[in-house]
């Protein structure tokens, strides 16, 4: 539904969150301040200023605890990235010691994979779409070379047993990058943060304060709230945005190929 969050500048989705929570906040104030009683707020400041501060831990928690978990999933991909094109990087050194065709094969097989992983798969996964399966086919060729290869020297055997690993590293390894790339807060967790950025803000409506103090106060809890959900946004997908996972890895092997 908020899919074109992720895909515009990210300087500007700062200035969008940052200018609507402060427009809606101080929309507020005058609001509270036209129906609700000065001396009930007057009277109240003590209370409402400890129910804010509880409210304001348990948001920071929350959103401190939330950044952290997609700070791993970043951290997470990153590795599942870099141990995708090691793997890559292996079988081809392997490759070397393979006899003609199957080393010429397994080396265009390679070069095809890593292409089409730079090329095609990652775009795909920064718009959020599924990728096709050319992927997963050059990696079942590079297998069917190595279990077809018929080997005539001791040492070849493992060189066998180390490709056969290193291609199961390759699907793992691929396996948890294209699940990663569809990972996101699911739905419950962002009605929470908006729950707890709607009461941390809303609470501060209730102060009683001249106005230009209070519109002042209002704007930089808005702002905070704002950044707040700005930094979980650009974290939240590891594909998609400006502050994404490049395929930096798999460009250095492929540059290293040529």
């Amino acid at each position: 539904m908020f899919n074109f969050l992720y895909q515009i500048s990210n300087i500007f989705l700062f200035i969008f969150l940052s200018v609507t929570f402060i427009s809606v906040s101080i929309i507020g104030v005058f609001i509270i301040k036209r129906f609700s009683a000065v001396d009930l707020r007057y009277r109240d400041n003590s209370v409402l200023g400890s129910i804010g501060s509880l409210i304001g831990v348990i948001y920071g928690v929350l959103a401190g605890l939330t950044a952290l978990y997609l700070i791993n999933n970043v951290s997470y991909t990153t590795d599942a990235v870099q141990r995708e094109a090691s793997a890559v990087a292996n079988i081809y050194r392997d490759s070397q010691w393979l006899d003609e065709p199957a080393k010429s094969d397994i080396k265009d097989a390679i070069k095809k994979y890593l292409n089409t992983v730079i090329n095609v798969e990652w775009p795909l996964m920064g718009r959020g779409k599924t990728l096709n399966s050319a992927g997963n086919n050059f990696i079942n060729s590079i297998a069917s070379e190595v279990n077809q290869y018929i080997h005539t020297h001791p040492a070849e055997s493992l060189v066998m047993q180390d490709m056969l690993a290193e291609i199961k590293a390759l699907y793992d390894a691929r396996e948890q990058r294209i699940h990663m790339s569809f990972s996101s807060l699911n739905s419950e967790m962002w009605v929470v943060i908006l729950i707890g950025t709607i009461l941390t803000i809303g609470i501060n409506y209730l102060f009683k304060m001249k106005l230009k103090l209070h519109l002042i106060s209002i704007s930089a809890v808005a702002l905070m709230a704002s950044s707040m959900v700005f930094l979980l946004l650009t974290l939240d997908r590891p594909f998609q945005g400006e502050f994404v996972i490049e395929p930096t890895a798999f460009e250095s092997v492929l540059s290293s190929i040529h």
